[in-house]
């Protein structure tokens, strides 16, 4: 079994990058070798391959839902997939394109979840609002717990 954490996001526009700032963070932990950590960036439409190779895919990346900054969100894939019909642009291929694509195709990962941190400021600059980085901790503590909780499942179902 594979799990891959996968952080999301522009570290030039402060807040944007808190998914790659949380997969720094998440580098300074003890993981357990079915983990793999990867800096996903902004390239979300050269994740095909990411989602072919993984069982399970954790992400984290900013999240505009209206609530307090630093408010942490979990989601399936399904709570964010676009409304049926809606179009597809191939230019500006989303992380959720990307994930309805390859489910498609029979690419996708048994599981997805998405932890959406609720951005203060997305602006120049290359730190975390102060607000957002005393989040990191917490986001860290999320994802290990989804770790466990993945890893129990799959070893209680080979039993």
């Amino acid at each position: 079994m594979k799990i891959t954490v996968l952080g999301i996001g522009n570290i030039l526009l402060k807040d944007e990058g808190i998914g790659v700032r949380a997969i720094e963070h998440l580098k300074e932990y003890d993981l357990p070798k079915q983990v793999e950590l990867i800096d996903g960036g902004t390239a979300t439409a050269s994740l095909f391959p990411i989602f072919a190779e993984t069982d399970h895919l954790i992400v984290i990346d900013a999240v505009k839902g209206k609530m307090p900054p630093g408010t942490i969100y979990r989601l399936g894939s399904n709570d964010l997939m676009p409304p049926k019909g809606a179009s597809i642009s191939l230019h500006d291929l989303g992380l959720l394109e990307a994930l309805d694509m390859a489910k498609k195709i029979g690419k996708a990962p048994k599981s997805v979840v998405i932890f959406g941190i609720e951005p203060k400021e997305i602006n120049w600059g290359m730190e975390l609002s102060p607000e957002i980085n005393k989040k990191l901790p917490q986001i860290a503590r999320l994802v290990i717990e989804e770790i466990k909780r993945l890893l129990k499942n799959h070893y209680s179902q080979e039993i």
